[in-house]
């Protein structure tokens, strides 16, 4: 960590007393650990998923309905043996999996830890939940560790991603990259006969107003580079927060039209296992 690039900002820092563009150290942060009800049914099941949220964030979203955590600082510090532990207490407390949230500037931490709460017996799917700007040198060092891919690809156009996540331009290409080395470690996520999933890649797509993520471009991206069979979640949830008020065409909710829209969009692409929102069955 002495000159950063864990994330396609290869912003440099050294992170052994300075802070990353993620606004992040070398200190492990945490802002909670407890079952999560709220992801998807395939990992949720009757347990609940396992989440862990940890502070700060690479890509900053004006948007981001978890700003505290990840732009408020909010969290504190913690050991690596602490996050073994927090895994331990989770799989005791009958949750699915362990879901890192935001771990891409901790991914050394996480790494270490998982090594760790293996050796004292820990053996749930390790879900990777991420924004999906991932740089694939980075992806290669978690192949064979992490289980369930659950990233996001939240644009298709470079200008969208630089003016709503502080100058990612490049988004849509690195997303597209990651996704492609996802898949390949792991495959398409199918869920097992208890209807929960223990391995593969499951994308999120946020349906966003004014056609801002690009949702139809997205669409058919992942039909025409993956199987059609890919798990995909098309979110309509999309709310309006943090600094969102200040740009006009997300100043607001979606409307049914729009999301409507993005389902036709998945069905004129063939994709076959579709995740909408309101159903808890592909």
């Amino acid at each position: 960590m002495e000159s950063c690039r864990l994330c396609p900002r290869e912003c440099g820092a050294n992170r052994h007393g300075q802070e990353g563009f993620c606004a992040a150290t070398s200190q492990l942060e945490v802002s909670s650990h407890h079952p999560h009800l709220g992801e998807e049914s395939h990992l949720v099941g009757r347990g609940g998923s396992g989440t862990i949220f940890f502070t700060n964030c690479s890509l900053r979203c004006v948007f981001c309905i978890n700003w505290e955590i990840s732009q408020g600082g909010k969290g504190q510090a913690r050991s690596i043996e602490d996050l073994a532990e927090m895994m331990l207490d989770l799989q005791r407390r009958g949750c699915h999996n362990i879901n890192v949230v935001t771990p891409t500037h901790y991914s050394p931490h996480i790494l270490l830890a998982v090594d760790i709460a293996a050796g004292q017996g820990l053996r749930l799917p390790v879900v990777y939940n991420t924004c999906g700007w991932e740089r694939p040198e980075i992806l290669r060092l978690l192949d064979g560790v992490v289980d369930i891919y659950l990233p996001d690809f939240k644009y298709a156009d470079g200008a969208m991603a630089a003016k709503y996540s502080s100058g990612a331009e490049d988004y849509p290409e690195v997303a597209k990259v990651a996704l492609l080395e996802m898949h390949r470690q792991v495959g398409v996520a199918r869920p097992a006969a208890d209807g929960l999933m223990y391995r593969g890649l499951m994308i999120r797509h946020l349906v966003m107003p004014n056609g801002v993520g690009g949702t139809q471009r997205v669409i058919e991206w992942i039909g025409e580079h993956l199987p059609k069979d890919t798990y995909v979640n098309i979110m309509s949830q999309y709310t309006p927060t943090y600094k969102a008020f200040q740009f006009p065409k997300i100043s607001r909710r979606i409307t049914r039209e729009e999301y409507a829209e993005a389902l036709r969009w998945a069905e004129e692409a063939g994709l076959t296992s579709v995740l909408r929102q309101g159903r808890d069955r592909l």
